[in-house]
């Protein structure tokens, strides 16, 4: 039986560019959405949260999720991508703002469709190339990605970050160390997210000669090879949805505010422990 319906903004770019803004990190959002009133709403949103709309591109019909959330804050999704399936078109303005991003965040759903996924893999590599941090999320599809394109991504990543289960998939490892040892040996940094228990971040040998230096000052003897378990704020759930997006936000904003880290994984958890709490993804507000 459904108890109640209620209409949120979301998507995991939009939940992590407004987490960022809000936390006062200047950012941009590039997507595709819907020339329609559904994409107007989202587009509000992004600016009433701070967020740059200005590569927010608008064709098509926008998506859409439907989340069902169970008596434990769990929740089950059903996705049509819609607009958000459309390549973006490297316009110049586009193309200027990733030369001069000092990090770029790329969703595993942006890497479904093969010209899709080429497109952000040149963006995410002329990032790098420029000296900027690349990230990477699998989100829950990973599975479902061209082994090939996953690899390419994992390549130019200086971060993972990802749940449990997406890290067995992405590394082939049944235990949480052995796939901790996995990504690093292809990727200097790992988030990994774990619900109420916290986060865990792992750096592995190259962190320390990582672009994690230019990109956002951290001092180099912060990032010898670690792994740091980050205990969770204990919080009842009402609503997961948007949880790993908003720990995005949290890790994102203090590594580029250049802290250690150790408050990556704190700052990741506070953020999502502060969704959970409500129903819906967007984050108006935020406690810190």
């Amino acid at each position: 039986m459904i108890r109640s319906s209620e209409r949120h903004p979301g998507g995991a770019g939009l939940n992590t560019s407004t987490g960022l803004a809000i936390l006062g990190v200047p950012c941009y959002l590039a997507t595709t959405v819907g020339d329609d009133e559904e994409g107007r709403y989202l587009r509000h949103h992004l600016e009433s949260a701070g967020v740059d709309v200005s590569h927010v591109q608008s064709q098509g019909t926008t998506g859409y999720v439907l989340s069902f959330v169970d008596s434990g804050g769990e929740r089950t999704m059903f996705s049509y991508r819609g607009a958000a399936s459309i390549p973006l078109e490297m316009t110049p303005g586009l193309e200027e703002a990733l030369e001069r991003a000092p990090l770029v965040l790329v969703s595993g759903y942006g890497l479904q469709d093969a010209e899709q996924a080429e497109l952000y893999l040149a963006a995410a590599g002329g990032v790098g190339k420029a000296g900027g941090i690349v990230a990477f999320d699998p989100t829950p599809v990973v599975g479902q990605l061209a082994r090939g394109i996953v690899e390419r991504m994992l390549a130019v990543a200086d971060i993972v970050l990802a749940n449990a289960s997406e890290l067995r998939t992405l590394s082939g490892c049944e235990s949480v160390e052995s796939g901790i040892e996995s990504i690093l040996r292809c990727t200097p940094c790992l988030g990994l997210k774990l619900g109420q228990c916290g986060s865990i971040v792992a750096l592995g040998p190259a962190a320390g000669t990582s672009r994690f230096l230019g990109a956002s000052g951290i001092d180099q003897t912060e990032l010898k090879p670690a792994i740091l378990k980050c205990p969770a704020r204990q919080v009842k759930a009402v609503d997961t949805t948007g949880a790993g997006d908003a720990f995005n936000a949290g890790f994102l904003a203090s590594l580029l505010y250049g802290m250690p880290p150790r408050a990556w994984g704190d700052w990741g958890n506070s953020m999502a422990a502060q969704v959970v709490v409500k129903k819906g993804a967007f984050l108006g507000t935020i406690d810190m």
